[in-house]
This record gives C-alpha cells, structure tokens and sequence, in this order.
C-alpha cells in the first residue's frame, strides 16, 4: 500500500464529508482560509516558488473538527530543489475546561531523506490565558511515529507532543500568530516554530508574512537537521 497516496486521499475525503455535512442552519460554525504565494523569475535565470495553504475548522458546540493542508515547491533552472507537503487533522471533544484531542499528520519531503513521516497522536488541549487581545493554549499528549525511508525500512517509535499557540491582536487589521511545538521520540524529537504576522488589504483579504522552522534532532547522513521557509503570501478568509 502506497501510504503517501492514501494518506492524501483519507484526507481530503475527510475534509470533502465535513464540507457536505453543512447546512444553511450550520454556516456560522465553519471559517476557512486559503493562502498562496507565488514568485516566477525568467532570463538568465529561470526560477519558479510556489506555497500554497488551506484550513478549514468546524468548532460545534461539543466536537472541534480542525484540517490543515501546507505544501512548498520550488525549482531553479528546471532542477526542483525543494518540494513538501505537510497536512494534519485534529478533533477535539469539549469538556468543561479544556478539550480531548486526537491528531493525525502527514509529512512528504523530497529533500529530508525520508520517503515520509507520519503520527498519531491523544491528549488534553486547554487554554492557558485569555485578556482579550492575547489568548495563549495549549496541548500535552502522546502517540506514536512512522519514518519511511526511501529503501524501505522505516524507524517507528513512541512520541510526546508538547504545544503552544500564541495569538496577539494587534488592532481590528491585524494580528501576530506564533505555534510553537514538539514530538519527543526515543530516536528523535521533530519542533516546529511557526511565527507570522497579517494584515487586511480590504475585506477578506489579508497580507501576510511568516518564517517557519523545523528542526529534527537525528537525521539521514546528508541531510540538515534545520529547514527554514519564509513566504510572503495573500489569505483570503471565508
């Protein structure tokens, strides 16, 4: 069974079903964004980037359903040195503080000396501070991890996943996002830091700039340990 495909495709059925699932009644419950960026240079050099994100969340009165889809690419002189996908779903069932998560992710790097890596992953979801124009959460829970290698084998161990998602307010335009997280494993501990900063051009509309760093502690021979990615991009919300 090819498990980057059937990844994908158990991924987009889920978001297509919960999409179906609206109603007329129903339609204050979602908000979903998408996100592109994209800069194509020709002459001496001929270099193409694109980035491309989507969400779309369901937060119902016991059940938040949240999908996640990132992909990167970019090739210079017709050469692609650089191409990822990275998508996640996460429901969590509301208690009367906090949350139970289930999280499942999905990682493609042509470049990071894996064929891919997957988790799954249970927990306790809470926020941490709220006054308005800061909110502060976070998650703790454990799961497990499968990294493919391109010959083959794959290295599958137990994980912890810590995480924090900071959101500051800035004024009625514009925000400051900043995710921050780990997945503790037994061979290797993969974290994230995503930190972005939009603001609205006109209606739905928004400018936005981020840098995102992963950081894996054990890798391939050959292989950086640290990838960074800074886009500027256009989110249109809806």
């Amino acid at each position: 069974m090819n498990f980057r495909y059937t990844g994908f495709s158990s991924f987009l059925l889920t978001v297509g079903i919960l999409l179906s699932s609206t109603s007329v009644q129903a339609q204050s419950l979602w908000s979903s964004e998408v996100e592109l960026g994209a800069v194509f240079t020709t002459g001496n050099t001929d270099q193409q980037t694109i980035k491309f994100r989507g969400e779309v969340v369901r937060d119902a009165e016991k059940w938040k359903h949240k999908g996640h889809v990132d992909s990167y690419s970019a090739s210079k002189d017709g050469v692609k040195n650089a191409q990822r996908e990275y998508l996640f779903y996460q429901g969590d069932y509301k208690l009367s503080v906090g949350s139970l998560f289930g999280r499942v992710a999905y990682e493609n790097d042509k470049f990071n000396g894996y064929d891919y890596q997957a988790d799954v992953t249970f927990g306790y979801s809470r926020p941490l501070y709220d006054n308005g124009p800061h909110k502060l959460s976070g998650d703790a829970g454990i799961g497990y991890r499968i990294s493919e290698f391109p010959n083959g084998t794959s290295d599958n161990e137990g994980i912890v996943r810590l995480a924090m998602d900071y959101v500051w307010k800035i004024s009625e335009n514009a925000q400051f996002k900043q995710l921050l997280s780990t997945e503790i494993g037994s061979d290797s501990t993969i974290s994230r830091s995503e930190s972005s900063v939009s603001a609205s051009i006109v209606g739905d509309l928004a400018m936005k700039f981020s840098v995102n760093v992963k950081n894996n502690s054990d890798v391939p021979v050959g292989t950086k340990k640290t990838d960074t990615e800074t886009a500027v991009t256009l989110v249109y919300k809806f």
